[in-house]
């Protein structure tokens, strides 16, 4: 079976909630910005780099979109009902979009471009409970870092932080 590229017509199915398209060849997601019902999304291993599309599935509880091509993640800043959220092994660098994601209780991010987790320390909704994953990122895990004191700032609140 071939991989899909294309996802037209898909904006058609209103009622779906749950979407799983992992591993193909999609680029385009315009599709699925009208699926206002969509609360699972798993669009992992494609080439897809504007996530600008998602910017309005605020239903949204549970999205992974590892290993494509995203930069910039500002699109989900309005996704405040996501709990789980899998971003991990793309060139991304600016994580501030996610400081006010409060609901979130899973946050994947291993393998990017990230140096600044302190929107991470501004996201009051992390804690007891919660777990953070940073390995592989840009951070200086020296003692004494702005990026050590923020990990020990997450664990005093009771985030597991992996890094």
């Amino acid at each position: 079976m071939d991989d899909f590229t294309d996802l037209s017509g898909l904006e058609r199915c209103t009622n779906l909630t749950h979407l799983q398209l992992g591993g193909n060849e999609i680029s385009d997601i315009s599709p699925l910005s009208s699926l206002t019902n969509l609360i699972f999304i798993n669009i992992y291993g494609n080439e897809i780099s504007d996530i600008s599309p998602l910017s309005n599935l605020t239903s949204l509880i549970d999205l992974t979109l590892v290993n494509n091509q995203i930069s910039d993640i500002t699109p989900l800043a309005n996704l405040t009902s996501l709990t789980e959220l899998r971003l991990g092994e793309n060139p991304i660098s600016d994580i501030s979009p996610l400081s006010n994601l409060t609901n979130l209780t899973f946050l994947w991010l291993p393998n990017s471009q990230i140096s600044d987790i302190s929107p991470l320390v501004e996201n009051s909704g992390l804690g007891e409970g919660d777990e953070v994953v940073l390995a592989g990122n840009n951070l200086d895990l020296r003692e004494g870092s702005e990026d050590m004191e923020n990990i020990r700032i997450l664990e005093e609140r009771g985030v597991v932080v992996h890094y």
